[in-house]
């Protein structure tokens, strides 16, 4: 991840309003973490499935206790509409 993905990221947290404290030790410092997520969609529990949608996040992690945050590049309005697949956008 380059600085300017970093900074877009991050801008897009505070636009949203994600700048609250850590949730498991109160601590206000976090950084981003240097790549992403990417999280396979599958439609059944049973067994592994190479999915073919996924939905990738940014991570955030708390520097003190190192809580991990992550946040749907989509729902940030990072990642274009058509590789959005397969999340269900009915809270739009």
């Amino acid at each position: 991840m380059d600085e300017n993905n970093r900074n877009e990221i991050l801008e897009k947290l505070q636009e949203k309003g994600a700048n609250k404290p850590c949730p498991r030790c109160g601590n206000l410092s976090f950084a981003i973490v240097d790549g992403y997520f990417n999280h396979p969609i599958q439609e059944e529990l049973t067994g592994l499935v190479l999915a073919e949608q996924s939905l990738p996040t940014a991570i955030t992690i708390c520097k003190n206790c190192g809580f991990l945050s992550q946040h749907a590049l989509g729902a940030l309005g990072l990642i274009e509409e058509e590789i959005k697949g397969g999340v269900n956008n009915e809270y739009e």
